[in-house]
């Protein structure tokens, strides 16, 4: 039933969600030979002049592997940043400097995930995303309050997961557990 339906997953009991491991393949390339895969092929300047931007405001190469960046950068370009960050672009016409706090790649792709209506986006960016239980649930797809109600110690997604042997011993064993009235 829809009602009892975890509402983070909408009973899927999975999630997706954009996966570092698939944004940065290898870890050995840099920064300027195309670490960050999904912006690697991008024919806009922007991607490269953002990376830019970030490695000249952390004081590192845009050569040196992603792999050997200091953990605080690598976190940043991934996760974002708090502090404003200076950037500069040059769109062919005029070149300005942005001065604000940087997304993060991850975060980038998530928003661009949600706001999207067009199917070729989101081809594009499934490709960096991985399946995971989902948080709410633990993968069992009811609400909170379903997985709430137990008998003999288990809730009802514990007593599917039973093979057949295992549930017949369970259900056989109810009767010393439960009282008359239950």
């Amino acid at each position: 039933s829809p009602h009892g339906a975890c509402p983070a997953c909408d009973g899927l009991g999975s999630q997706m969600y954009i996966d570092a491991d698939l944004v940065i393949p290898d870890p050995g390339r840099s920064l300027k030979d195309g670490a960050i895969a999904p912006w690697a092929k991008s024919s806009s300047s922007y991607y490269i002049q953002t990376l830019e931007g970030l490695a000249r405001h952390f004081k590192v190469s845009m050569t040196i592997p992603f792999a050997e960046l200091p953990e605080k950068v690598r976190t940043a370009i991934l996760s974002g940043t708090e502090q404003p960050v200076p950037i500069t672009y040059d769109d062919g016409a005029r070149t300005y400097t942005t001065r604000r706090p940087f997304e993060g790649v991850v975060p980038n792709m998530e928003r661009r995930w949600r706001e999207t209506d067009s199917s070729w986006i989101r081809e594009e960016l499934a490709r960096y995303q991985s399946t995971a239980a989902c948080e709410t649930c633990a993968g069992h797809r009811l609400k909170p309050e379903a997985l709430a109600v137990k008998i003999g110690g288990l809730h009802i997604s514990e007593v599917a997961e039973m093979s057949i042997v295992e549930a017949r011993d369970w259900f056989a064993a109810l009767d010393s557990v439960l009282s008359a009235k239950q």
